[in-house]
């Protein structure tokens, strides 16, 4: 099921009062933790709000469950894989994130910021992709595919972003690891460094948070944020190659056969 919560911003008429609502706390503030604080300083950012309208502008005439349900059914033939049962949020937030899993209402959630999209199709095409992937891993190794072990989330963001290059093919590799440019050449030229401080690591979840979390001590490690969305994304790329494979062959694999 895909909910489109953009009927109640038009409804509200009114962005912040839609950012206040219970809706979007218990699907986006209190989850990813977000300040609301942050609320104001955003409603004054015209590049934000910029981005706000492009987005709306482009989904107006759009029906947007209709285009997901489509999609995933799209990836569902492609990959012979199913997604299962799934409940799809469509908000609007702060331009913090772009899609995540979550408990609400006691059920398995996927929640995604249309505004993370800026107006791109492409760019909602490549976002889907990535979580049908996950939604296929969760039913064949468990509810616990992003804080199992290193190893499994590595091999899991790694999927999903190699996936969503297949399904939108011609992007620059920070596109896919949704990063910024700097952290993909950080990544590619440290290679031996990453390696040696997850050494004996990677069977466990100790490092999870250092090497996926936004808000991680990137001060404490020495490693960007969200370094292991780029080495996962490098590591199933070399395994796919070496093995004349896609990303769509490999979605339901273990991941100690791709380390």
């Amino acid at each position: 099921m895909i909910y489109d919560t953009r009927k109640d911003l038009s409804e509200t008429g009114n962005l912040k009062d839609y950012l206040s609502s219970d809706l979007i706390n218990n699907l986006y503030f209190a989850p990813k933790k977000v300040d609301k604080s942050l609320i104001d300083k955003k409603l004054a950012d015209q590049n934000y709000l910029n981005k706000i309208a492009r987005t709306l502008s482009t989904y107006k005439e759009i029906n947007i469950e209709e285009m997901i349900s489509g999609k995933i059914k799209e990836f569902e033939l492609d990959t012979s894989c199913q997604a299962g049962d799934y409940k799809i949020y469509v908000i609007v937030g702060l331009d913090t994130t772009t899609i995540y899993s979550i408990k609400y209402n006691g059920e398995n959630a996927v929640v995604l910021l249309l505004e993370s999209t800026d107006g791109e199709i492409d760019k909602l095409n490549m976002l889907l992709a990535h979580e049908f992937t996950h939604l296929v891993r969760k039913q064949e190794f468990g509810e616990n595919i992003f804080e199992n072990s290193l190893g499994e989330r590595f091999v899991t963001e790694g999927i999903g972003c190699n996936y969503a290059k297949e399904i939108a093919p011609g992007k620059a590799d920070f596109e896919y690891c949704i990063v910024g440019e700097d952290t993909v050449l950080w990544v590619k030229n440290n290679l031996e460094i990453i390696e040696e401080h997850m050494a004996g690591k990677i069977d466990s979840n100790e490092l999870i948070s250092d090497y996926f979390y936004m808000f991680a001590d990137t001060a404490k490690t020495g490693l960007p944020a969200r370094t292991g969305y780029v080495y996962g994304y490098l590591k199933v790329k070399e395994y796919l190659e070496k093995n004349n494979l896609k990303a769509k062959d490999i979605i339901a694999k273990d991941w100690r056969d791709i380390l």
